[in-house]
């Protein structure tokens, strides 16, 4: 008997090896956002080694905050525009609704913003057990969210 749904929904490994690519993105933006910090606070200063940022107290709290907001913008622009992150594309993974369309910004604001839960105690346990658990192998977010992750 044919599915009526020939989309595979994806599990903790495949995931896992996309988020693994994407925290190279996240390390990029990380020293984005420390660079920033820097020179808005004026704690850049260049060498014949190259620029060196020593962040104390508020402007290392700046750089963090920064780098969360670029972080989860990433996740959250690149699934509602194309359906994936750059570690999604390429193991050929996608994000969409449950019931098969694109994602809205709302939507895919709704997923990423949880994705802080999914984290929690630390390397996504949260979201690891929701996908353990769920029918569709999503995690909080995408429950809340109404998202799944499905082969492209």
């Amino acid at each position: 008997m044919a599915d009526s749904n020939p989309e595979e929904h994806c599990g903790i490994g495949i995931r896992g090896v996309a988020i693994g690519i994407d925290s190279f993105v996240w390390i990029a933006l990380l020293f984005v956002s420390i660079l920033v910090a820097g020179v808005f606070t004026g704690q850049v200063e260049t060498s014949a080694q190259g620029l060196n940022t020593d962040l104390e107290e508020g402007s290392a709290s700046m750089a963090l905050g920064l780098w969360l907001v670029l972080a989860l913008g990433y996740h959250t622009v690149m699934e509602w525009q194309f359906g994936k992150t750059i570690g999604k594309a390429l193991v050929n993974i996608r994000v969409t609704s449950t019931g098969g369309a694109g994602l809205t910004l709302g939507t895919a604001s709704i997923r990423n913003v949880l994705r802080l839960v999914d984290w929690f105690p630390g390397l996504y346990l949260v979201g690891v057990v929701g996908i353990a658990v769920s029918d569709r192998q999503q995690r909080l977010g995408d429950r809340l969210a109404g998202t799944t992750v499905v082969s492209a």
